[in-house]
């Protein structure tokens, strides 16, 4: 494989003595009125035998007053992970009030109703290191009536990947309110200079057979709001899935895309149309730090081990291969993900030859030119181990995919040290990755994601009998001045703000050139010859941008 030279673009936004609109990223967006969003935080109770629970109507509701009386409580309700390493600017806003009439501003001078956030969260609130959010607007006018908190600033010594936040209650023996807590959101600014803006969790996962009705879990809504919730609570950035079904019908990953929240994430399957209880290898990611750039069925493939290609995968069931752009900080991180699903039947001396066969043909694509020189990862369901074999029905000890572990110049199995809980077994579930990506992969990140199952009531009945493996990976993000306006190859261009037309200068050898205008991701969006010394960006949305004539670059705020 040869290492590939990445073209990354930095976008310095600096300088400009004006206001900047500056696009922000959802980093947690949850109503808490579904039990789904609900169920995405966490409930503590320290005192009292109440907590907080769901409303379809009011969200997360939390009250000491039960049976005619009132309890001391002190309860949390703590968010999922966020990743705010690489994030200026973040914020918490959410909507909530307080009741009833007689007693709904209770407690708010001994701060019973306080807003936290940490870097570290133990698993017990009274253990955890908390900073308290400031700010926060508790003047509920009359009971029951929804205000604002206001923007809460998170600080930046609660800002790790590990981070939370969190709402504690209070009530007493004498008297109790309750607090109703709705449309949770915590909003940020992309990093581009940050080191850290260029990490990324990818989480490999068999769902078994999700949207299949005939096999795997038998209730079916309760096995897909399963599989949402829990890519919530694991917070990764891709997920590559297999054993979907995906028909007009039962639209797997349309619906999965609509819990998690369309606003946030996308998600795609190659071929489209899975075809009822086919087992397909599908794709879920985050909007803002995932472009898909092109998805398709590896289905052409030389045979090998006496089978065919077609044969080799399970009949047709072929690699999906997912070329996406990882979108770090302003620098574009293309990679190709190949979604595998292997013959399974581990007894069956066919089987192992014929992931034998898979494995050697996948490698000869590979190594081809139209894939030797991308960050490349296989990723699935390899049904065998990478070192040694689960095969029990003939005289086999080397694992199937021995082709790659052996060329450790070209490619490296991440996952192959990784072993089950039960039995200490390897596992079958695997990513191997380039020699592209040696770098970027962060050593010993590949991990067994065991507290889905702990998370999840009989979860190996009700959602997969299969744990997701993650592994993390950080790539650089690199400045360079010849992209800097206060380089001497700059662009002179205005009115800066811009309304609707941005004028430029251009020289004579400039008059035929392209111009291009960039976002804040450093993906182009608009591009025309410059047969004139202007552009029209009246349609452009409020934000930064970057243009660029032949050589020289300017930034430029649209208002």
């Amino acid at each position: 494989m040869q290492k590939l030279t990445r073209m990354l673009l930095l976008v310095i936004l600096s300088g400009f003595s004006v206001n900047l609109v500056t696009a922000q990223t959802n980093i947690l967006d949850q109503s808490l009125l579904t039990q789904q969003s609900f169920d995405t935080f966490t409930t503590f109770s320290v005192t009292g035998a109440q907590t907080w629970n769901h409303s379809f109507t009011y969200g997360a509701v939390c009250s000491g007053y039960v049976g005619g009386q009132n309890y001391e409580n002190e309860d949390w309700l703590v968010s999922p992970i966020m990743n705010l390493t690489q994030t200026d600017n973040v914020k918490l806003t959410f909507n909530h009030t307080r009741g009833s009439a007689a007693v709904f501003n209770v407690g708010v001078a001994e701060g019973w109703y306080k807003v936290y956030a940490t870097a570290d969260y133990t698993g017990d609130p009274s253990s955890t290191q908390w900073v308290e959010l400031t700010g926060f607007n508790q003047n509920v006018p009359v009971a029951w009536q929804y205000i604002a908190s206001g923007e809460l600033i998170i600080p930046d010594e609660v800002k790790s990947e590990n981070s939370r936040i969190a709402f504690r209650y209070n009530s007493i023996a004498g008297q109790s309110a309750t607090w109703e807590i709705k449309n949770v959101k915590v909003t940020g600014e992309p990093q581009a200079t940050n080191p850290n803006a260029g990490i990324f969790k990818i989480t490999n996962w068999n769902t078994e057979w999700l949207g299949c009705g005939q096999f795997g879990p038998t209730d079916e809504p309760l096995q897909i709001n399963n599989i949402a919730a829990a890519m919530l609570q694991m917070n990764s950035d891709i997920y590559c899935i297999q054993e979907v079904s995906n028909t007009v019908v039962t639209p797997t990953i349309a619906t999965l895309v609509s819990l998690l929240g369309s606003d946030v994430w996308d998600g795609t399957i190659a071929p489209a149309n899975s075809g009822d209880c086919n087992q397909r290898q599908g794709i879920i990611f985050k909007k803002s730090r995932v472009q898909l750039v092109s998805s398709e069925e590896l289905s052409n493939g030389v045979p090998a081990q006496g089978n065919s290609y077609y044969y080799n995968w399970s009949s047709g069931r072929y690699p999906s291969l997912y070329n996406v752009n990882l979108l770090a900080g302003s620098t574009l991180v293309p990679m190709s993900l190949v979604n595998i699903h292997a013959k399974a039947e581990d007894g069956n001396a066919m089987s192992y030859t014929r992931r034998l066969g898979a494995a050697q043909a996948l490698k000869t694509v590979l190594d081809g030119a139209t894939y030797n020189a991308k960050n490349l990862m296989i990723i699935g369901d390899f049904n065998d181990y990478l070192t040694g074999t689960t095969s029990t029905a003939c005289n086999c000890i080397d694992s199937p995919y021995k082709n790659f572990m052996d060329d450790q110049t070209d490619y490296n199995g991440i996952t192959q040290s990784l072993t089950n809980t039960l039995g200490n077994s390897p596992i079958i579930e695997h990513m191997i990755i380039s020699n592209e990506l040696f770098g970027s992969y962060v050593s010993s990140s590949a991990n067994r994601e065991t507290s889905v199952a702990s998370s999840i009531a009989d979860y190996y009945y009700t959602t997969s009998n299969h744990l997701p493996v993650s592994a993390t990976f950080q790539f650089s993000v690199l400045s360079n001045e010849q992209f800097s306006p206060s380089s001497s190859s700059s662009l002179i261009v205005h009115p800066n703000p811009v309304k609707d037309e941005l004028q430029f200068e251009l020289s004579s050898s400039e008059k035929n050139e392209t111009v291009a205008i960039y976002d804040q991701t450093g993906r182009q969006i608009r591009s025309e010859k410059s047969n004139h010394n202007a552009i029209n960006v009246a349609a452009l949305p409020a934000s930064v941008y970057l243009i660029k004539v032949g050589n020289r670059w300017a930034k430029f705020v649209k208002e």
